[in-house]
């Protein structure tokens, strides 16, 4: 049995989705008998960058044909017109040079059908009659939502999701019901996090602090969280805010407008960093909008942290108002006063984190998530 795991990245970037794949990976090599293959898109890849400690697995970068380098400037054109779909998929099924390397009998693509590598792994599933799976990770009104992401979820011969709600609209794109596994994930986080380390490290001491991790953008609600950090600092002045994550260079006016001694910018952490970081932390906080899951969430519960979420469908699905975590939105007032209810309650923190702790141990865990992996791909006798 041989397994491509495939996306249009090679899975060594930082970000949830990056570190899901990996989790697939790890998950195949160390619990089945399978043969593994990492397929990625040759283009842009040195433009990411590499996460720490993720190299053991074999990488193939496919390369683009003539035809590929030709045709890309027209793709985003073509994939927004659905009369044109055909002739894209076709195209596509030319871009990429198939690798001279053991033929698959599963394809796990990890994607959308707007990165386009898809449309080619189903044609290769196609070619050699193997085992077609998606996992879409797709945020509803964001991106994975349009005609040519349904187009290729629908030749896929099972779907792995996250959330009941991303299979909820899995199903709106017409994709079968029967074809959806819906897999909640564990933590993507390393477990050795020292808290104390990050305090000495940053000057942190016993301040009370927020922890936010993700793209620095709107849809994560990072301008909403400076806007509402002011608000916050009036009532608990010795709070500090702890950022991580790539982007917000057009944020900069937001940013400069806190006081500095209550900012602590770690731009894009490594994996121990981050772990430390959440280890440190009183209060996660990622106010999303658009999530297909929210990784992130489910690692701060790994350390007993309190967590406020956004008004992001997935999140909320798991995320129980009052019990695991607090429900906000990107009205900086609003958040400011769900952060500031957590900042001068010591007891509700602790209470919030223990029970999304008991959640994290019973439904987010290594155990279930390969099971359904497995199942998914054919790998359950292995």
């Amino acid at each position: 049995m041989t397994v491509w795991v495939a996306s249009r990245f090679a899975p060594t970037y930082q970000g949830g989705l990056g570190a899901y794949t990996r989790q697939v990976i790890q998950g195949v090599q160390q619990k089945t008998h399978a043969a593994l293959t990492v397929v990625c898109a040759a283009a842009e890849m040195e433009s990411l960058p590499a996460a720490q400690g993720y190299d053991a697995f074999p990488v193939v970068e496919l390369e683009m044909t003539r035809i590929g380098r030709i045709s890309k400037p027209v793709w985003n054109r073509c994939a927004s017109k659905p009369p044109l779909h055909g002739v894209l998929e076709t195209i596509l099924h030319r871009a990429w040079r198939e690798p001279q390397i053991t033929r698959p009998n599963v394809i796990h693509y990890v994607g959308t059908g707007w990165d386009f590598f898809g449309f080619a792994m189903a044609k290769i599933a196609r070619n050699h009659r193997a085992h077609f799976v998606i996992t879409p990770a797709l945020h509803p009104g964001a991106w994975g939502n349009d005609r040519i992401d349904a187009r290729l979820y629908n030749q896929a011969d099972a779907i792995v999701c996250f959330t009941n709600s991303e299979s909820q609209f899995l199903q709106k794109l017409g994709v079968v019901a029967e074809k959806i596994s819906v897999c909640p994930l564990p933590p993507t986080c390393r477990a050795d996090g020292d808290g104390s380390r990050f305090r000495k490290k940053t000057g942190l001491d016993s301040h009370r602090c927020v922890l936010f991790v993700g793209r620095r953008d709107e849809g994560k609600g990072y301008p909403a969280l400076l806007r509402a950090w002011p608000l916050v600092l009036k009532t608990v002045p010795d709070a500090v805010l702890v950022l991580a994550g790539a982007g917000g260079n057009e944020y900069r006016e937001l940013l400069a407008a806190i006081p500095t001694y209550s900012i602590c910018d770690l731009g894009i952490p490594n994996e121990i960093e981050k772990a430390d970081a959440i280890a440190a932390c009183d209060i996660f906080c990622l106010p999303s909008a658009h999530e297909s899951f929210g990784i992130v969430y489910v690692d701060a519960w790994s350390y007993r942290k309190s967590v406020v979420c956004g008004t992001a469908p997935a999140c909320r699905e798991f995320i129980t108002d009052g019990q695991t975590g607090l429900w906000a939105n990107q009205v900086p007032e609003q958040l400011a006063e769900k952060l500031i209810i957590l900042l001068e309650n010591q007891t509700m923190r602790e209470t919030m984190g223990e029970a999304g702790k008991r959640e994290q141990v019973l439904r987010f865990n290594e155990d279930t998530f390969n099971r359904t992996h497995f199942d998914a791909l054919g790998l359950s006798n292995l």
